[in-house]
């Protein structure tokens, strides 16, 4: 099917207007998200302190001696801190999943009860997006060891798979497709819409930053600063993916064999240059084992 295109986008102009709306209406709920992650992680640490609080106690009394004479409770504590280790691992990658699609239900409008509900109906695009998360991680970090600017490039051409895997129920390499496409046919639009409101956030943190320095008040302001900038970009970013999903019809064919090509030779050169790594570590003097007629002989050390 052949691309089909609006003569131009709606104005930058417009497009920011639009982003203020959305940004009022949505704002509070956000920091609603922000707030309950921030309770959960805090709970989750004060568990974490509570469980590790008996050995800790122990091996500075008996400066770690305690660890040379474990005894069944001491080693239960430290497999429970283990689980706990691992369970928390496993929450942080959850939230850096849950929390994305989340976002978008709300800068959607979809209506739920409360937070909660929202966070429930996430579970439906967890490992869609998990997995398409990661494909996209492997090309991007691919393309990256080719002389980084492959990888920036590949990157960009991905912004808008979690919004083809959440609002358009697509995933894997179909997502990935179908975000090229867009952008592609696109380019210097995004690019250009992408980067501007990239610099202007990123100028008015810098400053923010440097003049906060050690106060802790200008450091709240630019705590709250980053918290909301960031969420008038998500807007922003997804506004541009609506108005540019409106603007193309997807073809049933997108090929993206360069980026496979690219992050392919990327990582065949990572793993030689790894490979070669590990081989001059191996040959370095200290790691050579010792030619057994170079020890002194026991006789002679008896003479």
């Amino acid at each position: 099917m052949p691309e089909k295109k609006t003569s131009s986008l709606p104005s930058i102009k417009q497009l920011l207007q639009e982003t203020w709306i959305l940004f009022k209406k949505t704002w509070f709920s956000y920091l609603k998200l922000i707030g309950l992650i921030v309770a959960y992680v805090f709970l989750a640490v004060l568990i974490g302190i509570l469980i590790s609080l008996p050995v800790t106690f122990v091996a500075v009394g008996t400066h770690f001696e305690v660890f040379h004479h474990l005894t069944p409770f001491h080693i239960s504590i430290l497999v429970l801190l283990g689980l706990w280790v691992i369970l928390f691992l496993a929450s942080l990658v959850a939230i850096n999943v849950i929390v994305p699609i989340v976002s978008i239900f709300i800068l959607q409008g979809k209506k739920a009860d409360s937070l909660i509900s929202l966070i429930k109906q996430s579970k439906n695009y967890f490992w869609p997006f998990l997995l398409t998360g990661l494909l996209a991680v492997l090309l991007y970090l691919g393309g990256l060891t080719l002389l980084v600017i492959p990888g920036l490039l590949i990157a960009f051409f991905f912004l808008f798979v979690v919004y083809e895997v959440v609002l358009e129920k697509q995933s894997g390499i179909v997502a990935l497709q179908r975000s090229y496409y867009l952008i592609k046919s696109h380019f210097w639009e995004v690019l250009v819409r992408f980067l501007l409101v990239e610099i202007i956030a990123g100028v008015i943190s810098s400053i923010l930053n440097k003049y906060a320095g050690g106060d802790f008040l200008l450091t709240l302001v630019y705590i709250a600063y980053s918290i909301l900038a960031g969420w008038f970009v998500n807007a922003y970013l997804f506004l541009v993916y609506k108005q540019i999903r409106a603007a193309t019809t997807i073809p049933q064919e997108i090929s993206i064999r360069w980026i496979w090509i690219v992050s392919g030779i990327g990582w065949v050169i990572c793993i030689l240059l790894l490979g070669v790594l590990f081989s001059g570590i191996a040959h370095l003097p200290g790691m050579r084992p010792t030619p057994a007629h170079s020890l002194p002989h026991p006789t002679a050390n008896a003479a």
